[in-house]
């Protein structure tokens, strides 16, 4: 006997959704057979029980495909899927049809007055994995979020089934969430923090914590580009440097290391900052940067760190000597 896509007790609480209105569903396919026709015997399931279900199909080259849009009849809601629900995936995704049917999204007045701050498109992307159980919270967030506020655009993406999209992005656990590529949110912090990192990503904003979610995602990279791009990312980069986080103090620095080497010149416009953190009391901030200028000080540094080497505290006094030759070797001498 030929398996079925929908169970029969999936297949029972369908037949009680009561929809109002008609739901949308766009098939988009470029590649994928296989998945593109689990994906169609899907929807033609929910159709047969749900005829208030509409299905079109897109044969238009899109990526990642085939992916699925679930949306109103004014295509005002864009809730994408490259996921299957299956077991507690399926409560989120029936919450979207009842509330795509009723034009009523199942947010808090609260959750609905914030993001109405929300001024420009934001992209939610949700990872999930098979037998991830906080995964349905946060897909049931994410969408409803979607369908409350026009911009913003929710993809529920499974990386068993697209490995080359959770390898795009580094997913390493599940639910991930990345809003607008440099928002990182992992675990629970998919759902208690959601909203507020949206309400940033739709700021001008060069937050720190947004430079360290990715450090931790190891997009280094991806700050070296926000960096040269926008001098204020530079400057949030380096309150990172007295982190209290050791891994986020050393990612720092490694970043500031290939920041310099492909652009020299921001050397010397950070160098006065770096040399008045110096005045900090705290020997584990001194001994970092200490270790920073001597990969990337310029001569600029020389004078302070000389002033330094007279300290008393023998480790202190030694890397700054250390940085001072560093600095000379790549300058030559100075007088």
């Amino acid at each position: 006997m030929e398996e079925k896509m929908l169970e029969t007790s999936i297949l029972k609480e369908l037949n009680h959704l009561s929809l109002k209105n008609f739901v949308k569903f766009y098939l988009f396919n470029h590649q994928q057979p296989d998945l593109f026709f689990k994906l169609d015997e899907f929807l033609q399931d929910i159709k047969k029980i749900q005829p208030e279900v509409e299905i079109i199909y897109k044969t238009e080259p899109i990526e990642p495909s085939p992916m699925l849009k679930v949306t109103n009849i004014s295509d005002e809601i864009s809730i994408y899927y490259l996921a299957i629900p299956k077991g507690p995936e399926w409560p989120p995704f029936f919450q979207i049809l009842q509330a795509i049917s009723t034009n009523q999204s199942f947010l808090s007045p609260r959750d609905k007055n914030k993001i109405k701050k929300v001024n420009k498109p934001v992209k939610i992307r949700v990872f999930i994995m098979p037998r991830c159980s906080f995964c349905p919270l946060v897909v049931t967030l994410a969408t409803q979020l979607a369908i409350a506020q026009p911009l913003i655009q929710t993809f529920i993406i499974d990386g068993s089934l697209y490995p080359e999209v959770a390898q795009q992005y580094k997913i390493t656990s599940a639910p991930t969430v990345v809003i607008n590529e440099d928002y990182f949110l992992v675990g629970e912090d998919g759902k208690e923090k959601l909203i507020d990192w949206i309400l940033k990503a739709g700021e001008t904003t060069y937050d720190p914590e947004v430079l360290r979610s990715l450090l931790n995602q190891g997009k280094a990279e991806r700050i070296v580009e926000l960096c040269l791009k926008e001098e204020g990312y530079l400057m949030s980069l380096l309150t990172l440097l007295k982190h209290e986080k050791i891994f986020t103090r050393i990612g720092a620095m490694r970043v500031l290391e290939e920041l310099f080497d492909k652009s020299p010149r921001l050397a010397e416009k950070i160098m006065p900052y770096l040399l008045k953190m110096l005045e900090t009391s705290e020997k584990r901030d001194k001994d970092d940067l200490l270790f920073l200028l001597g990969i990337i000080g310029t001569p600029e540094a020389i004078p302070k760190l000389h002033q330094i080497a007279q300290t008393t505290s023998s480790t202190i006094r030694e890397a700054a000597v250390e940085a001072i030759e560093h600095i000379k070797e790549r300058y030559g001498e100075f007088h």
